[in-house]
């Protein structure tokens, strides 16, 4: 169900800017945050106060007129910078359609706003 491995990515990640929301689910707190890369099985997203490893997040990322949104697991955490996340799998088709239109954005240097 999740992308194996904490420091190990199931894809390549390309650099973003986007607005970004995490709930961790265990406590029920929600964050503003920012998502710096992304990739089609997870994403970092830039905070100083990042969750512990493993903990089970509700993550949404706004670009454009476009919404993601999906339950993913903390996979590693940098103190004090971020958090690398896994996107639970399988995502829903319309949000596998959205993260695969930022990566082939973010992959040839366009940036659509549709």
């Amino acid at each position: 169900m999740w992308n194996s491995g904490s420091e190990r990515r199931g894809a390549p990640r390309f650099a973003v800017r986007m607005e970004a929301q995490a709930t961790d689910l265990a406590t029920n707190t929600t964050f503003k945050l920012r998502c710096s890369d992304i990739s089609l099985t997870g994403c970092y997203l830039d905070t100083l106060n990042p969750a512990e490893a493993g903990a089970p997040v509700r993550i949404r990322l706004e670009h454009g007129r476009r919404v993601f949104e999906c339950q993913a697991k903390v996979a590693y955490k940098v103190p004090q910078m971020g958090m690398g996340v896994a996107f639970a799998h399988p995502l829903p088709g319309e949000q596998l359609e959205t993260v695969s239109a930022w990566v082939s954005e973010a992959a040839t240097g366009a940036d659509s706003h549709e």
